[in-house]
């Protein structure tokens, strides 16, 4: 019996060195057993890998905390990147150029009979590329002519209105807070599974502080009687 608590022993012991979150569940359950089963043969050890066990849980449990933290902490960085337009060559006037050119091109008013035309105008100045896409955004700032840009146009500007290099550079930053995103949810889901577990750990490792204090209180025979055995070591000291 006693080499068969060894060996259990043994098995559980490596295990818990080498065990992820994902081993954490079948590992308790295992522990839990061993601890039931062995704790009147040898408590010393039956003890000790409880604790072990315990303390490698508590250690999931901060470096799942921490690596959320630290993870959606890189999230939230790259939400907050910006583009350096520094490098960007200015265009401002030949902006300016093209919102008087369109200006010069469309009504005073718009209304039905002309709203073919000035959709036309907007449209191929959208086309026409980033300087255009600049001038119709601009252009939607004034209050003469901001009914003419509808929501579609200026959605269309906007996209166009950005570089080769801006747009590279939002594209990364969209797939990099995709990936830091899914990270951040796999942690959160799997710090969830730790957190259930850890009603039942604590649960559990009541019930091993329970038995702590009873077999402490425990009652044994001796050549006095049955008195504690506390008190018979003061006694016999």
């Amino acid at each position: 019996m006693a080499v068969n608590v060894i060996s259990r022993y043994n098995n559980l012991f490596n295990r818990i060195k080498k065990a992820t979150v994902e081993d954490a569940s079948e590992l308790f359950y295992d522990v839990r057993n061993f601890y039931a089963e062995c704790k009147e043969i040898d408590s010393v050890s039956a003890k000790r890998i409880v604790t072990i066990f315990s303390e490698k849980f508590q250690q999931m449990l901060e470096d799942n905390a921490s690596a959320y933290d630290k993870k959606n902490e890189k999230l939230n960085a790259t939400k907050n990147e910006r583009y350096d337009f520094s490098g960007e060559k200015d265009d401002t006037g030949a902006v300016q150029t093209m919102i008087l050119q369109l200006m010069g091109s469309l009504p005073k008013v718009s209304n039905k009979a002309n709203a073919y035309s000035v959709n036309t105008a907007i449209d191929n100045a959208i086309k026409s590329g980033v300087i255009g896409c600049k001038a119709v955004l601009a252009l939607a700032q004034y209050p003469a002519y901001a009914d003419m840009v509808n929501e579609r146009q200026k959605a269309k500007a906007v996209d166009g209105s950005k570089s080769a290099a801006q747009k590279a550079f939002e594209h990364a930053m969209e797939m990099t807070q995709a990936e830091y995103g899914k990270q951040c949810v796999a942690l959160y889901h799997q710090g969830a599974r730790l957190r259930r577990l850890d009603k039942r750990v604590n649960s559990f490792m009541k019930s091993v502080r329970e038995d702590e204090v009873n077999a402490a209180n425990v009652t044994r025979p001796s050549f006095w009687g049955s008195d504690d055995v506390a008190e018979v070591m003061r006694m016999q000291a």
